[in-house]
C-alpha cells in the first residue's frame, strides 16, 4: 500500500483517521453479511418458515436503505463525528441484543436496529475521506473499498469456522460485536480536532437547476440501472451454476468466492484509474466489462472459462465503487456530500433488495439463463447516460 504522506492528508491525526476508516470499512461490512451466513441455525433454532427467515433478512436490509438517507442527511447537519460514533455503537449493540433474544420478534427488532447502526458507515465515512483526501482521492477511494471487500471475504471464513466447531451463532454475535464498542470512541476521538478542508463551490455550482441537479439526476438513474444488473447475477451465481452449469454446491461455493477475489484487484484498479484519467470513463469502462461478461458467461460450458467470465465480472462490479464515488464528491459541496452519499446509498440498496425478487420472476417465465440476458439490458442503458454526462461536460 503507498505511504500516505502530508500532501494528502492534512495532519497526523487525520492519517490515523484514514487507517482507522479502512478497518472501520471492513468490520462495517462484516456486520451486513453476519445474519445470512447465520440464518440456517436461525431458522433451526426458532422453528421458521422460509417467509419468517426472509422476513428478517428484509428488516435490517431496508432499515439500512433509509438509514442510509437519513444519516447521510444529518450527519451534514449536525456533525460526522456523532453519526459515525454511534452508528457503530447501535451496530454493537444490536448484535448484544440478537444474541440474547428469545423469541423471533425480539430477534426482529434488534436487526431493525442494527440495520440503523450499519447505515450510518458509508455516507458519512466516504463523506469525510472524499471531502479531507483530495489529493489521489480515487487511489484513496479505491484503498477504502478494498478493505470492505476484505471485510466481506474474511467474516464468510470465521463464521464458517467457528460454527463448524462451536455452532454457538450467539457466542460468535457476541464476540463480532466488540470491534464496533472500540470504533466507536475511536471516531469520536480522531474526529474531534480534524480540521475539514471546506470546498470553494465553484461557479458550475451556482446554478444547480442548470448546471448541478441534471447531470446528478442521470448518474443517479444510471446508478440504479447497473446497480440492478449487478445484483441480478451476483445473488443468483451459486443457483446458476449449481441449475445451469451442472455443478456441485460445494464448487458453485469456491466459484462465488473468485468474485469476490476479482473484486480485489477492481477495487484498486479503478481507484488508480479514475485519478489518471477520470471517474466517468473508468466507470464506463468498468461498466463495459460487465455486459459482455454476464451475457458470455450464460453460453459458456467449459469450467475454466466459466471461471474467467466470473472473474471478469467481479473485478467489474467492485470497479464501480471508487469512481462513482470520486466524481459525486467533485460535483458537491462538502457540506452537501453525506446527504448525496446517503441518497446513493438509500437507492442502491432499495434496488439490491428488490432486485432479485425480479430475477426470480423472469427466470420463472423464461429460465434463469434468459433473466440473467435480460437483466444485463441494463447495463446498456446505464452506459449510454454515462456517456451523455461525460459529453455533456465536454461541451
Amino acid at each position: 500500500m503507498k505511504r500516505i504522506t502530508k500532501s494528502n492528508c492534512l495532519s497526523r491525526n487525520s492519517r490515523i483517521l484514514l487507517k482507522a476508516s479502512f478497518w472501520g470499512h471492513a468490520f462495517n461490512d462484516m456486520y451486513w453479511v453476519i445474519i445470512p451466513v447465520v440464518l440456517p441455525i436461525i431458522k433451526s433454532e426458532f422453528k421458521l418458515n422460509y417467509s419468517m427467515s426472509g422476513l428478517l433478512l428484509t428488516s435490517y436490509t431496508l432499515m439500512g436503505a433509509f438509514g442510509s438517507l437519513i444519516t447521510g442527511y444529518l450527519g451534514d447537519k449536525t456533525g460526522r463525528r456523532f453519526i459515525l460514533s454511534w452508528g457503530f455503537f447501535l451496530g454493537s449493540l444490536a448484535l448484544v441484543l440478537c444474541a440474547i433474544s428469545k423469541t423471533y420478534w425480539q430477534l426482529f427488532f434488534a436487526l431493525l436496529l442494527l440495520g440503523v447502526g450499519i447505515s450510518a458507515f458509508h455516507p458519512s465515512m466516504i463523506a469525510v475521506i472524499s471531502t479531507n483526501f483530495t489529493s489521489k482521492r480515487g487511489t484513496t477511494l479505491g484503498i477504502f473499498q478494498f478493505w470492505g471487500w476484505v471485510g466481506t471475504f474474511l467474516v464468510v471464513g470465521v463464521i464458517s469456522s467457528f460454527l463448524e466447531f462451536f455452532l454457538n451463532w450467539r457466542g460468535l454475535l457476541l464476540i463480532l460485536s466488540v470491534p464496533g464498542f472500540i470504533f466507536a470512541p475511536l471516531f469520536f476521538r480522531l474526529l474531534k480536532d480534524l480540521t475539514v478542508q471546506e470546498q470553494k463551490i465553484p461557479p458550475s455550482e451556482k446554478n444547480p437547476q442548470e448546471k448541478l441537479i441534471l447531470p446528478l439526476l442521470l448518474f443517479l438513474i444510471a446508478n440504479i440501472f447497473f446497480i440492478a444488473s449487478y445484483t441480478a447475477l451476483i445473488n443468483f451465481i451459486p443457483t446458476y451454476l449449481v441449475e445451469e452449469k451442472s455443478m456441485s454446491p460445494s464448487l458453485a461455493g469456491y466459484f462465488f468466492l473468485i468474485v469476490i477475489g476479482g473484486g480485489f484487484l477492481g477495487t484498486i484498479l479503478s481507484g488508480k484509474a479514475s485519478d489518471r484519467i477520470s471517474s466517468l470513463l473508468t466507470l464506463l469502462i468498468f461498466v463495459g466489462i460487465a455486459a459482455p461478461a454476464i451475457i458470455i458467461l450464460t453460453f459458456l460450458r467449459n469450467y475454466f472459462f466459466i471461471l474467467i467470465s466470473l472473474i471478469i465480472f467481479g473485478f467489474s462490479y467492485s470497479g464501480v465503487w471508487a469512481p462513482q464515488q470520486d466524481y459525486l464528491a467533485e460535483k458537491t459541496p462538502s457540506h452537501l456530500r453525506g446527504g448525496i452519499y446517503g441518497l446513493t446509498f438509500f437507492l442502491a440498496n432499495t434496488v439490491s433488495a428488490t432486485s432479485p425478487g425480479i430475477t426470480g420472476i423472469i427466470a420463472d417465465k423464461t429460465g434463469l439463463s434468459n433473466a440473467l440476458r435480460i437483466l444485463a439490458l441494463p447495463l446498456f442503458l446505464s452506459l449510454i447516460l454515462i456517456f451523455s454526462i461525460k459529453k455533456r461536460e465536454e461541451r
